[in-house]
């Protein structure tokens, strides 16, 4: 009788410790779902200055810049990736969903080393907008590098 009685204590244990917290799995899907938009809920990425132009620089020198945006849309906006027009100029960029009404923002570092002359560069942001592309760019011009 006693095996009986510890038996059904053990069982009603297990049964009333049921694991019922949510997998990392379901919880990381549920975000993703939030976070798409939909016809009536969506984020707008307004960049303050989407082309600049940067003046001169000498050949092989660096110069960083920020574009600063706004979501003007009605759910949060976030950057999956952005990505440069090539390997000259590296970005970065807001990694936190950047909520309706605040700012974030995307840096690209350009690099001269082996470059000459005026230049367009692009930077694509890839975000959960309509449409996911998002560009800015900028101009600049590199000066040969004079030999002493």
């Amino acid at each position: 009788m006693k095996k009986i009685v510890i038996l059904a204590l053990t069982f009603g244990i297990f049964v009333a410790c049921e694991n019922k917290q949510r997998t990392d799995a379901q919880t990381l899907e549920e975000k993703q779902k939030a976070l798409q938009p939909t016809a009536d809920k969506f984020p707008v990425m307004q960049i303050d200055t989407p082309v600049v132009d940067l003046g001169k620089i000498m050949e092989g020198d660096t110069i960083m810049h920020v574009y600063n945006f706004k979501n003007t849309g009605n759910m949060p906006l976030v950057l999956s990736n952005v990505s440069a027009s090539c390997g000259c100029t590296t970005p970065s960029y807001s990694t936190e969903p950047v909520a309706p009404g605040d700012k974030g923002f995307i840096t690209v570092k350009f690099n001269s080393k082996g470059k000459e002359g005026k230049l367009n560069k692009t930077v694509t942001a890839f975000a959960n907008t309509k449409p996911a592309e998002n560009m800015v760019s900028f101009k600049i011009e590199v000066l040969p590098k004079t030999i002493k």
